[in-house]
């Protein structure tokens, strides 16, 4: 059985590439340390939030909680989330 957080923390990972265009930099990142810890820029955190939206077809509540956006683990949970 696969595993729809891990789907979702790889698709994370792919997008947040792009953003950087570097897929070396988000190898570094572990799925737990904060973003902002591992040196993503707020604007690229927007552009991240941004691609999400349009890979997994929805839109972020403008009260989103702030501990949402903070790893790659927390933003795949949210999105598994909306799945169900």
């Amino acid at each position: 059985m696969s595993d729809p957080a891990a789907e979702v923390r790889q698709r994370i990972r792919e997008l947040l590439a792009g953003v950087f265009g570097d897929p070396s930099f988000v190898s570094t990142v572990d799925d737990a340390v904060s973003l902002r810890e591992a040196g993503v820029p707020s604007t690229a955190l927007v552009a991240l939030l941004v691609a999400m939206e349009d890979a997994f077809g929805f839109e972020w509540d403008d009260d989103v909680r702030p501990e949402v956006l903070r790893s790659i683990d927390s933003l795949a949970c949210h999105v598994v989330a909306l799945r169900t």
